[in-house]
């Protein structure tokens, strides 16, 4: 086997502690976590899957330190409570059975914590004023010293208990907004004591967490601490001075990890969580800056998919490790594989974002505590992917339709052993996908077509027919077990004006002979509409989008809507048009009705984005054809990528029903 990534899966030394390779599972919080916030044995097995996919370390996400001033959600591990060891204690062990080491992050919130979590609805900060917090403030106090003694205190009794409970190292969060950035930033700090005025001094909190926990924990245990490169945002720590930091710091500590961005400003995940229109790796350049200033190993993060772009920032010396998030859950094997040389079976994060909003409050309304993969039907489901079996026998399946959901479902078969036989009228798999993979910044929905049609084109028991619309009457004469429909959805048709060859609908825009012209309407401002919006507004067409409603992108996760609202407000060639229903389509363009009267809007072309509606009709003529028929994806309900996926996926792997 030939070895690509050498650096990348070299050993690196943090402090006195060797990690096997130089990807590191980044901190992400854990789900289902009891009431006390202790972990469950569902939580336990999320860690254990991230060291068994051949992460050389998993950092397990955000713990607070001290909960009766920093306490930013309900559900969360708390190493101010003892009884929390157990539980963190069987996670460390089960990270370990795989090789990889295991870190915690100590988080304090400061100004940012819930009110209504804290002792006497209070909410601390370095200085008083007000924070924002979701769309609304609450007031902070200014921690006096005898309380910034007892959080410091707080977060080395904190790192014990972590090593106590198996941890190899821990994660000081020292970035995001957190309490020790709120420190160093002067938009949060305004104090005129020791711990405000000059960087030393902002720093000075940072620099005594770090020696208590040296002091309680020895000079074998390593530190990692966990910065924003820059905050970005007016007021905040730049990247002067967090340069000035990580110098100060350095001694103290054994391993720096540079993110980016405060939570002080609203829009701050979209970097966070580098959206879709971020280039992959967007935080390495402050890595490789800080790099230059310190003697400890450097972590990059934000974004990263590709394993060629991991290897070359390693071997160029612009960073020590990656620490991946979101890429290890759409595919938590990709260090695996990578390392197997599989790399083109990596399935690539597509940066949809629905993985983080669904549980982003105060930003979203309620957190709805399980979270889906666009690309990973597995994801969310630890116990149930650690304890899948074989069924006793196969079965034949028949897959109608190659898009997702379709795909997918023959995969599902596949990987229990059963045969199956998946038909596509056209001559590519993918369906609707191939057609919203156009967009530049949507190029990794390209990828994950490519890599599943590889999936199945390497799969002994999957026969693919390609050109191949199969009846009702062909699915009959098979003989098959089990049939899966998955025909999708219709673009749904606005009458008026159909038939003028300037208006297209959404999916068809890149049919052969489809021109675009200079001046285009869309109709529809959902995710699609707006996101074909963007990409021809990014082109130099001027770009009108008529929306019936008051709201724009309201199908699109929460993080990737801020996404867009920060596009749109970078494109002058954008307009939407709210309040606005589309009539029909004229010789100059497009006639919209408003609370001002009818208009026409100057078009060359009219493209409808007005959604998509089931062929429930067609695929109910498939029932029957077999004795088990199940309909899914967008044929059953027209849904987002991640439904289809799911769906489709278990209706295969489940083809047997009861075993």
């Amino acid at each position: 086997m030939e070895e690509k990534f050498l650096n990348l899966f070299s050993p690196l030394k943090v402090g006195r502690t060797v990690m096997k390779n130089r990807i590191i599972s980044a901190p992400m919080s854990g789900h289902n976590l009891t009431a006390e916030g202790h972990f469950t044995p569902e939580t336990q097995m999320q860690y254990e899957i991230l060291a068994k996919g051949g992460a050389g370390a998993v950092v397990i996400g955000e713990t607070l330190v001290h909960s009766k001033t920093g306490n930013n959600h309900g559900r969360v591990l708390r190493l101010d409570d003892p009884e929390a060891l157990p539980g963190l204690h069987k996670c460390t062990d089960a990270i370990h059975r795989y090789g990889a080491l295991a870190s915690i992050e100590l988080v304090h919130p400061g100004r940012r914590a819930d009110p209504r979590y804290n002792e006497q609805g209070k909410t601390y900060g370095p200085s008083a004023g007000y924070c924002h917090y979701g769309d609304g403030e609450h007031a902070v106090t200014e921690l006096d010293e005898k309380l910034i003694a007892e959080i410091v205190e707080a977060f080395g009794d904190a790192a014990e208990m972590a090593m106590l409970a198996g941890c190899d190292f821990v994660t000081v969060h020292a970035g995001h907004g957190w309490l020790l950035n709120q420190f160093l930033s002067p938009a949060n700090n305004q104090r005129t004591d020791r711990f405000g005025g000059s960087v030393f001094n902002r720093a000075r909190i940072s620099l005594m967490v770090a020696d208590n926990i040296r002091d309680k924990c020895g000079p074998a245990f390593p530190i990692d601490f966990r910065v924003s490169g820059d905050d970005f945002m007016e007021g905040g720590a730049d990247q002067e001075t967090v340069i000035e930091f990580a110098k100060l710091l350095a001694p103290h500590i054994d391993m720096l990890h540079v993110s980016a961005t405060s939570f002080h400003n609203r829009r701050a995940s979209i970097r966070m969580f580098p959206s879709m229109f971020h280039p992959r790796g967007v935080n390495s350049f402050l890595a490789a800056e800080l790099k230059k200033h310190v003697g400890i190993p450097v972590v990059t993060v934000g974004g990263f998919n590709d394993p060629a772009h991991m290897e070359e920032l390693i071997e160029s010396g612009r960073a020590d490790a990656i620490a991946l998030g979101r890429a290890l859950l759409a595919d938590p094997f990709l260090p695996e594989k990578a390392r197997l040389g599989l790399e083109d079976d990596i399935t690539f994060c597509t940066r949809c974002n629905n993985c983080v909003s669904v549980g982003f409050v105060p930003y979203v309304k309620y957190n709805v505590g399980v979270s889906h993969c666009s690309v990973n039907p597995w994801h969310g489901l630890a116990p149930e992917f650690l304890n899948r079996r074989k069924p006793a026998k196969k079965v034949k399946v028949a897959v109608v339709g190659g898009g997702p959901a379709g795909m997918m479902a023959a995969l599902g078969a596949s990987d229990q052993g059963h045969d199956a036989i998946l038909f596509e009228k056209t001559e590519a798999l993918g369906g609707m996908l191939k057609f919203a993979a156009f967009p530049e910044f949507k190029k990794d929905i390209s990828r994950f077509i490519e890599t599943i049609s590889k999936r199945i084109e390497k799969r002994d028991n999957i026969q693919v027919m390609l050109g191949c619309e199969a009846s009702p009457e062909e699915i009959k004469k098979l003989g098959i077990d089990k049939l899966i429909v998955a025909i999708g959805a219709k673009p749904i048709e606005l009458a008026p004006g159909h038939s003028d060859p300037k208006v297209v609908s959404v999916i068809d825009l890149r049919n052969p002979g489809v021109e675009i012209g200079e001046r285009v309407v869309i109709v529809g401002a959902g995710q699609a509409g707006i996101e074909e919006g963007i990409a021809l507004a990014g082109q130099a067409k001027k770009v009108a989008i008529l929306e019936r409603t008051s709201s724009i992108a309201s199908d699109a996760a929460y993080i990737h809507y801020l996404a867009l609202v920060d596009r749109i407000e970078k494109l002058d060639s954008l307009e939407i048009l709210a309040g606005a229903s589309y009539l029909g389509a004229c010789g100059e363009g497009a006639i919209a009705a408003s609370n001002e009267g009818e208009r026409t809007i100057p078009a060359d072309t009219i493209i409808i984005a007005a959604g998509v509606a089931p062929l429930s009709e067609e695929a109910s003529k498939f029932e029957g054809c077999a004795p088990l028929v199940s309909i899914v994806g967008d044929c059953r309900k027209a849904g987002k990528m991640s439904e289809a996926v799911l769906s489709g996926y278990f209706a295969g792997f489940n083809a047997l029903g009861l075993d």
